[in-house]
């Protein structure tokens, strides 16, 4: 009898401690689902894009539909996967909700994984126009990236123009040494297609002032050198290109292929060329 009543004080005292704890809460204010749905989101511990990060994600969305960066990663998984319709609508809805950070970040998409120049101008404008500023996306400055853009739509006057933006303002505020290299780079090639050569290996060589084993820079001024008819020059340009391609240092970027991107085969190429001169 004594056992029995030990017992049943256990199981009263069990219940009384299990009343004070809300082991599973049903029921969640809205303010308590606008806070958890971004945790379950940061907090997904598997490979984006993985059948169980995407659950999450999926939970998120169903305590906080106004989340822009859940939106936003739904959208990028599609991304990295080459689903681009899908990609498109999940973006659309996070830029909707948080045009100041989405919608450059969208362009950035546009312009790098899709080559929708137009579309990522768009969307440069519209973050740059919420911020009323020019912005920042993936470390990117806007006005670099509308610099490719225009030398991607094959309108060089108004690269150079974005690119000169880009590269003063960072040049006055911080100095020349802080400017993306690459920012050179298309400079000087939308220099040569307005037939100013000179000018562009002026790019080139500021591009080897900050990074001396870039392989692209030393291809460049090879063919502009072939060009002119200086061959010494042109040869001696094409084997630091060769030499440094072969070390990996070269302009490139994950999941895709670069605008001008620049080749073992191209390098090769041009070294015939310029050897049977």
């Amino acid at each position: 009898m004594e056992r029995l009543q030990i017992y049943c004080l256990s199981v009263l005292l069990t219940m009384v401690s299990c009343s004070e704890r809300q082991w599973y809460q049903k029921q969640l204010t809205d303010e308590e689902k606008a806070t958890y749905a971004p945790m379950i989101r940061i907090g997904a511990q598997y490979y984006q894009g993985t059948v169980p990060e995407q659950f999450q994600v999926i939970e998120a969305l169903r305590l906080d539909s106004t989340d822009a960066g859940t939106w936003r990663e739904m959208g990028t998984a599609r991304v990295k996967r080459g689903i681009a319709d899908e990609m498109d609508y999940y973006y659309a809805e996070a830029v909707k909700r948080y045009p100041t950070v989405w919608a450059g970040f969208r362009g950035y998409l546009y312009l790098y994984f899709y080559r929708d120049f137009e579309r990522a101008i768009a969307d440069f404008d519209l973050g740059d126009e919420a911020n009323g500023t020019v912005s920042y996306s993936q470390s990117q400055s806007h006005d670099y990236m509308r610099g490719i853009c225009y030398y991607g739509l094959k309108d060089y006057e108004n690269a150079l123009d974005q690119l000169d933006r880009y590269i003063n303002k960072l040049v006055t505020e911080d100095g020349e040494e802080w400017v993306n290299v690459y920012a050179f780079l298309y400079k000087g090639l939308a220099l040569e297609q307005l037939g100013r050569p000179d000018e562009a290996i002026v790019e080139y060589d500021r591009i080897l002032k900050y990074y001396p084993t870039l392989s692209d820079a030393y291809y460049h001024k090879a063919r502009v050198y072939q060009a002119k008819g200086e061959t010494k020059s042109a040869l001696s340009e094409i084997g630091q290109a060769e030499n440094y391609f072969n070390q990996g240092y070269y302009h490139q970027r994950p999941y895709v292929e670069v605008l001008e991107q620049v080749y073992i085969q191209d390098i090769e190429r041009l070294k015939l060329e310029i050897e049977a001169l």
